[in-house]
């Protein structure tokens, strides 16, 4: 162990939670695999591994956090990672009597937009040393423009209405079918429109749907292991339809007539499933 010239040991964690995190803040991987390679024959590999997930991550920004796992885990399993993390920030919200939608929701790339009383309460249940790594991560603008760019190229704020058509339709489901049909909407909207995935416009969606029901559900939903959901589309068609303004969107049934061209139409602009709907379109006009 070193001593310094006024005679006080030098701790070396405190040296390796020093030297780490100023490799971090730079995303120098090499650096960062020659420090840990080190610093595991000095401190030991539980020692080190203990300082990385207490001190380095919790001490490190949010930007270097989130990259120092996408490169050490994978995307695959950081998504993951990230989602969990999410769905606990979520039950430890709702527990304390907060509601999805209202007291919080979720922004972009799964950052928290919440209100100034929700965010204490939220500070409150972690650790101090927590608190600093966790506001970082609270964000409080809530508008994507890329949602709002479609939105005004169909005439009608559509996403808000499905949020709002697709909260009412999951009240009267089972967890299990609710799952299925918001994954299938999703599925359309973002094979449609795949920028919506850059938004995270799916994590948005799913809790602007989720917001009305009992915190047992929302959980229940979310963890719900359909790896393909199905779910019969003409339902969705008439909420797609419906949240576009339709004014028959409700007669669209074979014993009502049927879904019509100028409909499959409107459907085209929003909706993609295992065919454009265009093709389907094509084919009629012929």
């Amino acid at each position: 162990m070193k001593i310094n010239i006024f005679g006080q040991k030098k701790d070396p964690a405190t040296t390796a939670k020093r030297q780490l995190i100023k490799a971090l803040q730079r995303r120098n991987l090499a650096v960062i695999q020659t420090l840990v390679a080190q610093w595991q024959k000095i401190l030991g590999v539980d020692k080190l591994t203990d300082l990385i997930v207490n001190q380095v991550m919790v001490e490190c920004d949010a930007d270097s956090h989130s990259w120092f796992l996408q490169t050490f885990l994978g995307q695959s399993q950081y998504e993951q990672m990230q989602q969990q993390a999410q769905n606990n920030v979520v039950q430890m919200l709702v527990n304390v009597g907060l509601e999805l939608g209202k007291d919080f929701s979720f922004g972009l790339n799964s950052e928290i937009i919440i209100s100034d009383r929700t965010q204490e309460i939220l500070l409150s249940q972690v650790p101090a040393n927590r608190q600093a790594s966790l506001t970082s991560q609270i964000q409080s603008s809530p508008v994507p423009d890329e949602i709002t760019a479609i939105e005004q190229q169909l005439g009608c704020a559509f996403f808000t209405n499905l949020t709002e058509i697709a909260s009412q339709k999951v009240q009267l489901l089972s967890n299990s079918q609710a799952a299925a049909y918001l994954g299938v909407v999703i599925a359309g909207l973002v094979q449609r429109y795949p920028l919506l995935h850059k938004v995270d416009f799916p994590t948005k969606f799913i809790f602007g749907a989720l917001a009305g029901l009992p915190p047992a559900r929302v959980m229940a939903i979310l963890n719900d292991q359909q790896t393909q959901p199905t779910f019969n589309e003409w339902i969705i068609f008439e909420d797609l339809l419906t949240a576009l303004g339709d004014p028959e969107s409700h007669r669209i049934a074979a014993e009502d007539g049927g879904i019509s061209l100028e409909q499959l139409k409107k459907l085209d602009l929003v909706w993609c499933g295992d065919r454009r709907i265009a093709e389907i379109i094509a084919r009629l006009e012929q």
